[in-house]
């Protein structure tokens, strides 16, 4: 017990340490990297987890338990609420997960064994199942690490049901729980767990900024080179391609900032037909233009890459530039 103890507080030490260095070394992902932290909190969730239970099989400290099966659930349960980063309701999502959380610990210290530990392993199948069905979300837009950390959660909460299952059919003392389902076979999908879910979550990061590149190449592209006029049309790229790759609700918020952005050069800005912008009537030039919204942008929170999907451009009515 005490070596698969060591082994996963290993594995969910190493996870947090890859976590934190990529995140320090990828400048991008500190400003979209909401995910990630829920992420690091939830491997430190994990360890913390390990170390108690160890504590609690050689002291049987009561409380080192509860707190113990509290930051279990809460370890696939911080990774849930991050995913409500990229598509929506991180809050919503948290409570759920601190409301699971509270319900083990109450039946941990007001029960006990075995009944607290059946209450947690059923827990464990649910957030590990939301976690997976929240990780195909289409806003998260990152086909392999959605794809990783989905299967990765969707085979624990199996796992969780099955052992469940035998424990509370054949005992929890049986010869088949002891053999499958026991403190060392539990250890160490616990620590595959953790593994997997912190590649997914770089592959997920790692996904998206690819994506918000090559939508950023794009627009840079197709834009014109020096258009000038009175009449200018500021957009958010494409937009439905933006909803993709950084979730609807971010989308839908950085379309009202560039409308805002754009009222404050002309209060008289009108939305565009397509919804992906405002339509603005300046004397500046347009590089001018530009400036001055981004300038706007960035003091609203976005970051260098989501600027660089803001076009302006000459307005056209009817083929002719207005």
């Amino acid at each position: 017990m005490l070596t698969a103890g060591c082994a996963l507080v290993f594995a969910c030490l190493m996870t947090i340490i890859g976590l934190v260095v990529l995140f320090t070394l990828r400048p991008s992902w500190r400003r979209r990297g909401a995910l990630l932290r829920f992420g690091i909190v939830g491997a430190l969730s994990a360890t913390a987890s390990s170390l108690l239970y160890l504590v609690h099989t050689q002291t049987g400290d009561p409380a080192s338990l509860v707190i113990s099966d509290i930051a279990m659930v809460l370890g696939p349960g911080l990774v849930f609420a991050g995913l409500g980063s990229l598509s929506g309701g991180v809050l919503t999502r948290g409570g759920i997960a601190v409301s699971l959380a509270a319900v083990v610990g109450v039946v941990s210290a007001a029960i006990g064994l075995p009944v607290s530990l059946a209450v947690k392993v059923l827990v464990m199948a649910v957030i590990c199942g939301l976690t997976s069905v929240a990780a195909r979300h289409p806003a998260i837009a990152a086909r392999r690490g959605s794809w990783l950390l989905a299967a990765t959660m969707a085979v624990y909460a199996l796992f969780s049901v099955c052992r469940a299952g035998v424990g509370l059919t054949l005992g929890w003392d049986s010869a088949l729980y002891r053999l499958g389902f026991s403190v060392v076979p539990t250890t160490i999908a616990g620590a595959v767990l953790v593994l997997l879910s912190g590649a997914a979550l770089l592959m997920i990061l790692s996904d998206r900024s690819a994506a918000l590149a090559a939508l950023a190449g794009q627009r840079s592209r197709g834009a014109p080179d020096d258009d000038r006029g009175p009449a200018w049309t500021v957009t958010l790229g494409s937009y439905e391609i933006v909803r993709t790759a950084l979730g609807a609700a971010r989308a839908d918020r950085m379309r009202e900032d560039l409308i805002a952005a754009a009222r404050t050069l002309d209060p008289g800005a009108v939305v565009e037909p397509t919804g992906a912008g405002a339509r603005l009537r300046s004397p500046s030039e347009q590089r001018v233009i530009e400036r001055a919204l981004r300038a706007r942008l960035v003091a609203a929170g976005w970051s260098p890459g989501e600027v660089g999907l803001v076009s302006v451009e000459v307005a056209v009515v009817d083929g002719v530039g207005a």
